[in-house]
This record gives structure tokens, sequence and C-alpha cells, in this order.
């Protein structure tokens, strides 16, 4: 199922990666309800200032909302994924603009993805590769 759970996960970040972010957020409606469990966990970095824990289809529409209203624009790509048995990490590089400071950003952070049933049943956000790593089972 491994192989299975890596496939999922590298096809989910590759069509949402090639997204602006204003089609991105037209479509997350129907992309969360077809690739996301209906008691879907959404954990953002425990140690962002803003960071939450959100549930349900409900829950991730309004952490990504969140997220990209910070920014003019949004994109991402990805790196590395990893296949950790019933997790898969994910390693990305996010690209942004700021809304209000014109800001470039461009940093790197690191997803651990439980799959069910071919659908996202929890993502954990992390922005230290050391804490994604031992969350998904790997040496550090």
């Amino acid at each position: 199922m491994s192989r299975e759970n890596r496939e999922f996960v590298e096809a989910l970040f590759a069509g949402a990666g090639a997204m602006e972010k204003q089609a991105l957020l037209a479509a997350l409606p129907g992309l969360i309800s077809q690739i996301c469990d209906p008691d879907v966990e959404w954990v953002e970095d425990p140690n962002r200032a803003d960071g939450r824990v959100h549930r349900g289809h409900a829950g991730v529409h309004a952490s990504f909302e969140h997220w990209l209203e910070g920014f003019e624009e949004y994109s991402f790509e990805v790196e590395q994924v990893e296949d950790c048995g019933d997790e898969v990490l994910v390693v990305a590089r996010e690209q942004a603009r700021g809304s209000a400071s014109g800001a470039a950003i461009s940093a790197r952070n690191y997803a651990v993805l439980t799959i069910r049933d071919g659908k996202l049943l929890r993502y954990r956000e992390f922005y230290d590769e050391r804490a994604a790593r031992e969350a998904a089972g790997l040496p550090s």
C-alpha cells in the first residue's frame, strides 16, 4: 500500500503546485472533497504563531484560505517524497510575495501525511526537518 500512498501524494502535490493562487482558491472545495477523508485532521506547525489544528473538509479549507490571504503570489515545488510505511514525508519549497509588504519569501517546509483508503486522513506541517523526520518515524 505504501507505493500507492506515495503515488497519491506525488499526484496531489503536482496538481496543486501547478495552480496559480486564485485558481487554487477556486478549486479548493472540490479538491478537498475529492482527496480528503471526511474526518481529516490538518495540523499546522505548532511553532507557527497562528498554528492550529483543523478538522474536516471545512477546517482544511479555512486553513488554506487563512494561509493564502497573506500572499499576493504563492507557489510551491516538491523537492522530495519519501515513503515511510504508514506515513509519507514531503519536503517542499514555498515561494511567495507578501500582500502587504511585497516582500519575496522562499522557505522549505515539511509535511507528514497519513493516507487511508486512498484519501488524506492526516496532514502534519513542520518547519523543522528533524521534527518532521521524527514524526514520520525516520532517523533525524
